[in-house]
């Protein structure tokens, strides 16, 4: 049955678009769980049996085709730099590569129009030739493709302003159902909901309607401060100051800095990394003063985006730099809250001493928010679930980054929506499989 469909792919597909040598078998099977020691263990086998790269409509419109007839399981790709398992395939089958569906279609009335597999990085050159710039995109946005930051991802740069991946910039999505004869479906408004965040399952994105901020000029700033707590209580000043345009407010727990080895801060320092507008800046140094914070690194905006930026160091860039330093480091992913957020701080420190403080200031449904992604040494599983439920007891939120399920890894669509959704798009239920929970699912498991 596989030599039948895979032979059928190769003889209806152009050449370069079927691969299925064992190196981009096993390359494309992967993105970056390796953050997590138990995705490690758990998804490392896990690998497709073909990788698939259409280059147009028609050509995605075959493989949906012929997946459908065969019943062949469909993981879908972007640039592959989500941390839970995303896209790896759990049951062979294809690995479906958006990326070169790469096209930036245009931006009217401040909506930008991009294909799914469109990289974040080049949208944002885009936008801001045109007085316009992306309102979120995570720190990988280089290399993130747009439709895998809607479909695997939440928050990024911009968060402070403008929110997560729910809150109304994702305007409206073209998505394909895997069918005998797939169907383009026009979806928007609260309909693009069952989309966001879903890990692919419930249907194949392939066009995105983006809003849109106007254009401003960056300046980025290091602040150092004596301790972590002085440095966190700066930026939730900054953050509450509507008042100061600000897109990134990243609070840092010494020895985390000293991870960041391409730009050198301050020692025994925490430390506030920031993109503030450049008309808040004098509003900005006074914060400074009144916190008694030193300027330990500041840059213009007209090096913006040019070579290494402030941001590569934030949000799971941080767990990235940590595990350079030390294979051994892993991440939580944290809300703390807004009004006893000091005093769950001091008991987790208190408790697990080894446990790092990396907090990431940013907007829910217009509500501040005291979020992050705390480090901490791997020591087994024991430990970890230790500390994950010791959070929780004192009303600590944690998104599990451990596992790969979309229901227990924090917010995801409302189930019955997601899985009525699902089955008018994806009758054969072959999409992302295993990812949404049997037990709760059985007739769609595969």
């Amino acid at each position: 049955m596989k030599t039948e469909w895979l032979s059928k792919l190769k003889q209806v597909l152009p050449g370069e678009t079927v691969f299925t040598d064992t190196h981009s078998r096993m390359k494309f099977s992967r993105d970056y769980f390796h953050f997590s020691p138990v995705l490690e263990r758990e998804l490392s086998s896990c690998v497709a049996d073909c990788i698939v790269r259409p280059h147009t409509d028609a050509e995605l419109d075959m493989v949906l085709s012929i997946a459908a007839e065969y019943e062949v399981p469909i993981t879908v790709r972007g640039s592959g730099t989500g941390n839970y398992g995303q896209s790896v395939p759990m049951c062979g089958g294809i690995v479906l590569d958006m990326s070169s569906l790469d096209q930036i279609l245009g931006i009217e009335n401040g909506i930008m129009v991009a294909r799914a597999g469109a990289r974040m990085g080049r949208m944002e050159r885009f936008a801001r030739r045109h007085g316009w710039e992306l309102r979120v995109y995570p720190s990988t946005f280089r290399t993130a493709t747009i439709g895998g930051f809607v479909a695997g991802g939440s928050g990024g740069i911009g968060s402070i302003k403008w929110g997560t991946v729910w809150d109304g910039w994702v305007r409206k999505l073209k998505v394909k159902t895997v069918e005998s004869q797939p169907r383009t479906v026009l979806v928007e408004g609260d309909e693009v909901i069952p989309y966001i965040h879903n890990y692919g399952t419930s249907g194949v994105v392939s066009e995105l309607h983006i809003a849109l901020a106007p254009k401003v000029e960056w300046e980025q700033w290091a602040i150092a401060f004596s301790d972590f707590i002085l440095a966190l209580r700066f930026g939730l000043a900054l953050a509450h100051d509507e008042a100061l345009p600000k897109r990134l407010v990243s609070i840092h727990e010494w020895p985390i800095p000293s991870y960041f080895s391409p730009i050198r801060l301050p020692r025994d320092r925490a430390v506030c990394l920031l993109e503030v507008g450049t008309e808040g800046a004098e509003r900005l140094l006074k914060y400074v003063n009144e916190f008694r914070g030193d300027i330990a690194l500041h840059i213009g905006p007209e090096a913006y985006h040019r070579g290494t930026g402030l941001s590569d160091f934030t949000w799971n860039h941080t767990t990235l730099w940590a595990r350079k330093q030390d294979p051994n480091m892993t991440y939580l992913q944290a809300q703390f809250s807004i009004q006893t957020w000091e005093n769950q701080i001091q008991i987790l420190k208190s408790e697990f001493p080894d446990l790092l403080m990396h907090i990431e200031l940013m907007k829910s449904q217009d509500v501040l928010t005291v979020s992050g992604l705390p480090l901490l040494p791997y020591k087994d599983d024991v430990h970890l679930d230790a500390v994950i439920q010791r959070c929780e007891s004192i009303g600590v939120f944690i998104a599990n980054p451990h596992t790969w399920r979309l229901e227990y890894g924090g917010r995801s669509p409302e189930k019955k929506k997601l899985l009525e959704v699902k089955r008018m798009n994806d009758p054969f239920g072959l999409l992302n499989p295993l990812k949404l929970n049997i037990e709760e699912n059985a007739e769609q498991a595969v």
